[in-house]
């Protein structure tokens, strides 16, 4: 199956597309199969099974996520140059802007100089930071001694930071957006990573496979190729339950770590109230792709 038909597959008939947290994990599943068994459609994919690990290229959010800092749509606003952002070599997932006002997504180990704001309500004062530092590094720079990496919420703030860049003599610097790159699909926080060498690598390749004749190392494929698959087939009782948060609440329902968190929060309140056994959420996207709509 596609991976996104796969990942249906696990939803309907066992919890997901599987997780692996260990080299634990990726020894079970290697010793799972009988490689001389398996069928391929294209023997190009010979040994590769998916996995429950995407990437996905639309994530694009802002470092700053309070909701109150943003109008309509100024959390929306986007200013990429022509064929950005386009995740070269699958390693792009970090927005900087060029002294032409456009901006470009980049790997985010990439050293550039910096734009942090100040921020008061609605206000805010643009900073730059005469040094080079990696994007990580960079928002923790501009937490600990400004407000943020600086969002850009209109052409009028893209202009005036496009100014400092061009009065800085520099080629691009970092703004604050950014995306999530290559996550689990049951939303776990697991840093554990098991790629072939040079791997992932391809632009268009967001969907996780385990090599299963390479020590279940993985690679990065089209999600449209069809393979076979691991489901997680958590043994226990499954309920959906729908939530419902008051208008008055200022959490983004859009940012991906926000909806993690709150997950974290609903299993702890679980396992506080003592439930039974291993507790697991997950959000149910609807038809059109998102979990929350207003009522």
């Amino acid at each position: 199956m596609t991976w996104p038909d796969a990942q249906s597959f696990c939803r309907q008939n066992f919890l997901d597309l599987v997780s692996v947290s260990s080299m634990e994990d990726v020894t079970l599943l290697t010793n799972m199969v009988d490689l001389d068994a398996m069928v391929y459609m294209n023997t190009s994919f010979q040994h590769r099974a998916w996995i429950g690990l995407f990437d996905d290229l639309d994530s694009w959010r802002w470092s700053i996520t309070d909701p109150n800092f943003y109008r309509d749509g100024e959390a929306a606003f986007r200013n990429w140059r022509i064929g950005e952002p386009n995740n070269y070599q699958g390693k792009e997932s970090c927005g900087g802007m060029w002294n032409s006002g456009f901006w470009n997504d980049n790997p985010c180990q990439m050293l550039a100089k910096v734009i942090c704001h100040d921020v008061q309500e609605q206000n805010v004062s643009l900073i730059f930071i005469n040094q080079t530092m990696s994007w990580p590094a960079a928002q923790s720079y501009c937490r600990e001694h400004h407000t943020d990496l600086a969002s850009v919420r209109s052409m009028s703030e893209n202009e005036q930071i496009k100014g400092l860049v061009q009065s800085a003599g520099e080629n691009q610097v970092w703004i604050g957006i950014y995306r999530n790159s290559w996550m689990w699909v049951d939303g776990s926080n697991s840093s554990f990573r098991h790629w072939r060498e040079s791997e992932p690598n391809g632009s268009k390749e967001n969907c996780a496979a385990a090599v299963l004749a390479d020590d279940g190392r993985w690679e990065d494929q089209p999600c449209s190729w069809k393979m076979p698959f691991f489901c997680n087939a958590v043994p226990g009782s499954k309920q959906v339950v729908k939530v419902k948060l008051l208008k008055s609440s200022s959490l983004d329902l859009g940012d991906p770590a926000v909806l993690a968190d709150l997950l974290q929060q609903f299993e702890q309140k679980l396992k506080d109230s003592r439930v039974e056994g291993d507790v697991k959420l997950r959000w149910l996207d609807q038809s059109d792709g998102r979990i929350f709509h207003q009522d």
